[in-house]
């Protein structure tokens, strides 16, 4: 154990109160405040040998858990966080209810986690924030709790200390300190990352109404930014979303979180809503040159896929589609189903029935895509018309009213097998 720690593990056994024999207050005022200097001055190890030297003495209380508190944290500055872990529950035992013990319950936490003890630190934040809920490291506290639960899947729980956490931040933002301003921040950037996983894009519209004005400049404004960007698009205010993520792409110049590939490909996919295939085509080159390990790149190929065949070139928006269908990422997903039954488009448009009935056939064996099943279905089945195999066709069509999702294609589905169970009985 090291000679600092022994030294401070005696001094926590020496009685409080302040003996006849001690030195004067003015000396030990003194003396303190030439350790503080020391500290100021990064002297840490000095200082900490002063704090060491003053606290094996008797002192009065009130000097006792000063020193205590000084001596913890300079600890945990050196990062020798096991003794500071001795030395916090130290001042915890000794003074549970004093002018620090907020500070040390908070210190303790952020001890647990260097210390790789995360459910030690879920302790101690959950006791900080059910004790001392009127101070700032309460709030600290909550907004760990609350990433923690939303990392284990713990909606409910996460959402009680975000919600928590806004309600104590979001009356006087003006008024807060720079870190709670932060605080305040991420706290919006994690309720919108709840309410994304439910597809609650209208919370998120609510959450950041009117707010924008209040938000100092910096990494987590634009983290912000970007969750009221993701709103409009996904409510289809695709106009509103555009100017957004223009915006976007100037204020995450330089920053390297993975959320920022979204911004061009969200910029991408808004060119594609208007038929700017060029655009489409310069923003996925700039993606790609600037985020190569995109764990997206389906949806890139895909994108590009839909630019290809936009302008006419099927062979290179064929490449682009089974490109997406060969990511791992991709499997069981809608853009897998979207990229299969493109492939089956390219075809039909250049009028090759057989090889655009065989890529919607496809479709029609991926599980889990009901929609994009009954929108093959009735490509597949127009296709055996043109080819005029007519009972083949009402196969397909009769199948997919069976099924019964027919993602709003029933009507048509219909009259499709009516059409071909007439067609059948004249041949």
């Amino acid at each position: 154990m090291p000679q600092f720690l022994i030294r401070c593990l005696l001094s926590l056994s020496i009685a409080t109160a302040a003996s006849a024999g001690s030195a004067s207050d003015s000396d030990l005022a003194q003396r303190l405040h030439e350790a503080v200097s020391l500290e100021q001055e990064g002297h840490f190890e000095a200082a900490l040998a002063a704090y060491q030297d003053l606290l094996l003495g008797e002192h009065p209380s009130s000097l006792r858990v000063q020193l205590l508190h000084r001596t913890a944290r300079l600890v945990y500055q050196l990062a020798h966080y096991r003794e500071a872990r001795v030395l916090f529950e130290g001042l915890l035992q000794d003074f549970p209810a004093g002018s620090h013990a907020a500070e040390a319950l908070a210190m303790l936490g952020w001890t647990h986690l260097a210390l790789k003890e995360p459910e030690l630190a879920a302790k101690r934040f959950g006791e900080l924030h059910a004790k001392f809920p009127q101070t700032t490291h309460a709030q600290e506290a909550a907004y760990w709790l609350a990433v923690e639960a939303a990392d284990e899947q713990q909606r409910v729980t996460a959402l009680s200390y975000v919600d928590w956490l806004l309600a104590e931040l979001s009356d006087e933002v003006a008024g807060h300190s720079d870190r709670q301003h932060q605080l305040w921040l991420r706290a919006l950037c994690l309720k919108c990352r709840l309410a994304s996983e439910d597809s609650q894009w209208h919370v998120i519209q609510d959450l950041l109404a009117g707010l924008e004005g209040c938000m100092a400049e910096g990494p987590d404004r634009t983290r912000v930014l970007f969750w009221k960007a993701e709103a409009e698009f996904h409510t289809k205010n695709f106009d509103r979303a555009y100017q957004q993520f223009v915006r976007l792409q100037t204020l995450t110049i330089g920053m390297a979180e993975p959320w920022v590939a979204m911004v061009p490909l969200r910029r991408a996919q808004l060119a594609a809503c208007r038929q700017k295939w060029l655009l489409v085509l310069e923003q996925l080159d700039e993606l790609d040159r600037r985020f190569p390990e995109f764990l997206l790149q389906y949806e890139v190929d895909y994108l590009r896929g839909r630019a290809h065949a936009g302008r006419g070139a099927m062979a290179a928006a064929r490449r682009s589609y089974r490109r997406a269908l060969q990511h791992a990422a991709a499997a069981n997903t809608e853009t897998t189903a979207q990229a299969q039954w493109m492939i089956g488009e390219t075809f039909f448009h250049q009028r090759d029935y057989e090889r655009a009935n065989q890529a919607y056939l496809k479709v029609l064996q991926m599980h889990g895509q009901p929609d994009w099943q009954a929108r093959a279905a009735l490509q597949a089945g127009k296709c055996w018309e043109l080819l005029e195999r007519w009972d083949r066709a009402s196969e397909i069509y009769r199948a997919a009213l069976d099924r019964g999702k027919t993602a709003g294609l029933a009507p048509q589905l219909r009259a499709r097998l009516r059409w071909t169970e007439k067609q059948s009985v004249r041949r």
